[in-house]
């Protein structure tokens, strides 16, 4: 286990009082390996939630069975503040809808206390590869089956639908690597160990910009900011890959009312300071507060999508 003590003695003693319905520490279980993007976001924001919360926020990173162990860890926790799970969309809503045996709903057996982030999921190629775009890929799986394999940082969901897509677009069946998070994918695919990999925007940018990987396609409608020069599948004639994904907090089911809107109210000033959005940007994530319904809303709204996509509906 890897931890993180997020808070000091004098952010401790300064902290508001009225927070004091929160247990110290408060654990915030993040169900990936360190060094992934939903684990960098914890740290960035661990800081001023605990010092809006007057108690001190500790990250403690449970990965495996894409997300499973430590979704499963929350969701067995007493519904007292003391355990929050922060996670990504895909280990909450498509794990269950694909994996019976992970146990659990998002619907029924969390309370969202609010998004965190949002981000896209990026195609990544190793820097010496032959093809320099995704049109010079499609033609290489295309010719070579050694080349359809793809790194990824949890199985099935979002990046299966891409591999999916891809493999659609090109006239081959592609093969899934699933890795325990996004900094394994990476390693293999920047030592070329594998021939793509397909991870969040937050860890292929910075590899990206470095040259010691190259993205070289992105979803979502439009192209991303952060990476300006990549252009996004839509573009590339590969459909139904404009959706993005969001990191946001969760509680196990029972947390009281009253809880869960303080901790709503700590995560979006947290999120409203200028410090804090700096950072989040510089991980290529776009801050993305929510009120506790509009969390609520986004997450019933995101289970219908994927069950539709999962069943071949859209």
């Amino acid at each position: 286990m890897f931890y993180f003590a997020a808070m000091t003695l004098s952010a401790l003693v300064s902290g508001q009082a009225g927070a004091q319905s929160f247990k110290s520490p408060i654990r915030l279980v993040v169900p990936q390996a360190p060094g992934g993007g939903t684990d960098l976001v914890a740290r960035v924001l661990a800081p001023g939630l605990s010092k809006a919360l007057a108690q001190p926020v500790v990250v403690e990173n449970r990965p495996g069975a894409s997300g499973q162990v430590g979704t499963q860890l929350v969701q067995k926790a007493v519904p007292d503040g003391s355990t929050i799970l922060l996670a990504v969309d895909h280990s909450l809503i498509i794990v269950p809808l694909t994996v019976p045996a992970a146990r659990y709903s998002v619907l029924s057996d969390f309370v969202p206390l609010g998004q965190a982030v949002r981000t896209y999921w990026t195609l990544i190629v190793p820097p010496n590869t032959a093809h320099k775009d995704f049109r010079g890929y499609v033609a290489a799986i295309k010719q070579d089956p050694m080349l359809r394999s793809y790194g990824v940082p949890l199985a099935g969901g979002a990046t299966g639908v891409i591999g999916d897509a891809i493999g659609k677009h090109a006239g081959v069946e592609m093969a899934q690597v699933p890795f325990q998070g996004s900094a394994p994918v990476l390693q293999n695919v920047m030592a070329g160990q594998l021939p793509a990999g397909i991870t969040g925007m937050a860890e292929a940018v910075a590899a990206h910009r470095s040259g010691k990987a190259k993205v070289i396609a992105v979803s979502g409608a439009s192209r991303s900011p952060a990476l300006p020069d990549v252009p996004t599948f839509q573009e590339l004639g590969v459909e139904g890959l404009t959706f993005q994904t969001f990191v946001g907090f969760f509680a196990p089911r029972g947390l009281p009312f009253a809880q869960a809107q303080e901790f709503n109210a700590a995560l979006r000033k947290t999120l409203a300071d200028p410090a804090v959005q700096e950072k989040i940007n510089q991980l290529s994530f776009q801050p993305a507060p929510t009120t506790l319904e509009e969390a609520s809303r986004e997450v019933r709204d995101m289970t219908r999508f994927w069950k539709a996509a999962l069943e071949g509906k859209h």
